[in-house]
């Protein structure tokens, strides 16, 4: 009998561990899923991050701020500048007033920073890795990265040293294998002019290079190079807007997917990136905006009053579930009053963050 009770209690233990274990997986899971936004407060100010709730993650305390960008913030504190992550944890800060920019996060724990127009790198805990010698710097990849002196490119690893005597003129990562471009003229005597010829380069993880296979393959996705890297957790969707020009002059949208291929029947007048499985567009001759799924159905047609930023790229600006819209409060002559909020992909207002104060956009100040 006793052993029978002690089995019970054995079994009933076990499976209150197994339910705390999904729960706890459970929590992480949608604690993953709220994400955090850069935010400009009114009344102080200031800028600061609030997630997706509407909640404090840093409170207003910055002269300026960048949207994230593959999970940092540019910022300036009391003159100085520095990097923050979606956590609120600062992970680098200049000692002085000079202007600090990064374009890409942290790959294999490095990350390029531009201080006094020159690239180096840093470590995770803020260290100065590589000097600033680099007019531009990459990030690292099966431990090289690419780097530009005088509009020519070469590799380094992770000391700093050159790992070729080649340089080229242009470089591109595609489906994480690194190229080196070069340019040379092609004769065209039909058309009476020379047409630039693109010559592919395989950067090997050894160091070594090697003349890249299926050129006419590169050639058709070179606009699919993308010179950073994603985590796994970052990377939303395999759907991306692609815009063209048609013969009137107007901008155009549709959805490739990683393939290159037109996936969405419809042409949009403007569209962003998927975040979560959603996106914004507008449709050609039609006022407002539509929050649509990946299936490329209307989840929520937007207030008519609210207009989503614009960023330099021209596309649309939603980040981490989040859209940033304006709305025209009055206007007299040629002044315009404007308001800037955070909504949810619900419509629902998160945060007011501005009257007539535009967030600043990924690319710095």
């Amino acid at each position: 009998m006793t052993t029978h009770k002690t089995k019970l209690m054995m079994k009933n233990l076990m499976l209150t561990r197994q339910l705390f274990l999904v729960l706890l997986l459970l929590f992480l899971g949608i604690s993953n899923t709220i994400a955090q936004t850069v935010y400009y407060d009114n009344s102080t100010q200031l800028y600061g991050i609030t997630d997706s709730t509407g909640k404090d993650i840093v409170k207003p305390s910055f002269e300026m701020m960048t949207c994230f960008k593959n999970g940092l913030s540019t910022f300036r504190k009391n003159g100085m500048y520095g990097l923050i992550n979606e956590k609120g944890t600062i992970i680098f800060q200049t000692n002085s007033e000079e202007m600090l920019y990064s374009d890409y996060g942290f790959n294999e724990g490095l990350i390029s920073i531009k201080l006094n127009g020159k690239c180096g790198y840093y470590s995770e805990n803020g260290k100065l890795v590589i000097p600033h010698i680099f007019d531009y710097a990459g990030q690292f990849c099966d431990g090289k990265a690419w780097v530009k002196v005088k509009e020519k490119y070469c590799f380094i690893n992770k000391q700093g040293q050159y790992i070729s005597d080649k340089w080229f003129d242009k470089v591109g990562i595609l489906d994480g294998v690194t190229y080196g471009i070069n340019y040379s003229d092609r004769s065209n005597k039909q058309n009476k002019h020379n047409k630039k010829q693109l010559n592919y380069y395989r950067i090997n993880i050894d160091g070594s290079i090697s003349v890249a296979e299926n050129p006419d393959y590169l050639d058709t996705k070179r606009d699919s190079f993308k010179n950073y890297f994603k985590k796994p957790s970052e990377v939303s969707s395999d759907l991306k807007p692609h815009y063209y020009i048609d013969n009137e002059g107007n901008t155009n949208w549709k959805y490739r997917n990683n393939k290159g291929e037109d996936v969405s029947k419809e042409e949009y007048s403007s569209a962003s990136n998927f975040e979560n499985g959603f996106a914004v567009i507008s449709k050609k001759g039609k006022e407002g905006y539509l929050i649509i799924n990946e299936k490329f159905e209307t989840i929520k047609e937007l207030d008519k009053r609210f207009k989503p930023l614009w960023q330099i790229d021209e596309s649309l600006n939603f980040e981490n579930g989040l859209i940033q819209v304006s709305q025209l409060i009055k206007k007299e002559g040629v002044f315009e009053t404007w308001e800037f909020y955070l909504i949810n992909v619900k419509g629902d207002i998160i945060k007011k963050m501005s009257s007539g104060v535009i967030p600043q956009n990924p690319s710095g100040f």
